[in-house]
């Protein structure tokens, strides 16, 4: 028994209050009609006589996420899109049939966005979802506060706690930069190596890069610094901003003043270059639904990224045909 509790669903209770009579511990019985869940024993007996099918009976312990492609769950939300536009249009309209199509299309949204990971709510999509409430842009009136203390209520775990009190947060991170660091240093050295002709030593730093890039990602994945799809362009559109218009200017400035030309040279790349990848999230996040294919060319000298292939690199004058399909 104690593996469930009972949940009501205010919307549909009809107030018939059948589960008053027949709850043994008195846990529907509640001034906000909120079912007692420290008091209910999980016996469902509530469930079984409420005639409006207002209650439920909720595991307190769910199972893992079922794991889905991008591609599919980019299917089925724009179905839920589809049925959720379709159900607006027939609540403007009169008549029974109109009624019921509104119904039929609420209905077919909802197990839409149940198969598209929404079902469980401690799951990756619906923490996402909460997440973006918090950045998308509302009115004044918006509950935040409701937003952030749904959040707090269902992912504050124990194991968030210990890992914030004894700074395994900031050891991963750390981690993460160590590692990130390595990768991009092993690679230099692999093609170091096998400029000299030294190849064996060459396929060695590859290896150990890929390995330092394991590392790295899981851990900024544990850490949790991976969002949702949204607020990882968001994330890269801040990030490419600050270096284009903050980081690499002075930067530059500090390189001319002191006469080292080869690093005017890769901080003025680098900064034109973050520039033209902070335009190309910030495009990417405007048509995220737009599942057309795209494919980007990356150029391998100033990592300058363009959407076809150019005559010339606008930012470094490399050929066109030197640039990376991606």
């Amino acid at each position: 028994m104690a593996e469930k509790y009972a949940v009501r669903n205010l919307r549909l209770c009809t107030k018939d209050c059948l589960c008053l009579y027949v709850c043994p511990t008195g846990a529907s019985d509640t001034e906000n009609s909120v079912i007692d869940i420290n008091t209910c024993i999980g016996c469902g007996d509530c469930a079984d006589a409420c005639p409006s099918g207002a209650i439920s009976m909720v595991p307190k312990v769910y199972p893992p996420q079922q794991v889905k492609t991008n591609a599919v769950t980019g299917t089925l939300k724009s179905l839920v899109k589809s049925k959720s536009e379709q159900e607006s249009i027939a609540a403007e309209l009169p008549g029974v049939l109109a009624k019921a199509v509104e119904k039929s299309n609420r209905i077919m949204a909802e197990d839409l966005l149940r198969e598209a990971g929404f079902m469980l709510p401690q799951s990756d999509n619906t923490k996402e979802f909460l997440q973006s409430l918090l950045t998308d842009k509302h009115p004044s009136d918006f509950p935040t506060e409701v937003v952030e203390q749904l959040i707090s209520k269902l992912y504050d775990t124990k194991e968030d706690k210990i890992m914030s009190d004894n700074k395994t947060h900031d050891n991963l991170m750390a981690g993460f930069t160590g590692e990130a660091e390595a990768n991009r240093k092993y690679t230099a050295y692999a093609k170091k190596a096998e400029k000299d002709g030294f190849l064996n030593a060459a396929k060695l730093f590859r290896a150990a890069a890929d390995a330092e890039t394991l590392h790295a990602l899981k851990h900024f994945e544990v850490a949790g610094m991976v969002g949702d799809t949204a607020s990882n362009l968001k994330d890269g559109i801040a990030g490419e901003t600050y270096e284009y218009k903050e980081m690499y200017p002075p930067f530059i400035e500090t390189a001319k003043a002191e006469g080292n030309n080869a690093a005017v040279m890769t901080f003025t790349f680098a900064m034109k270059a973050e520039e033209v990848h902070a335009r190309l999230y910030e495009e990417a996040l405007d048509n995220l639904e737009d599942f057309e294919e795209v494919f980007y060319y990356l150029c391998p000298t100033c990592g300058n990224i363009e959407k076809f292939v150019p005559e010339r690199c606008s930012i470094c004058g490399v050929p066109g045909d030197k640039f990376i399909k991606y």
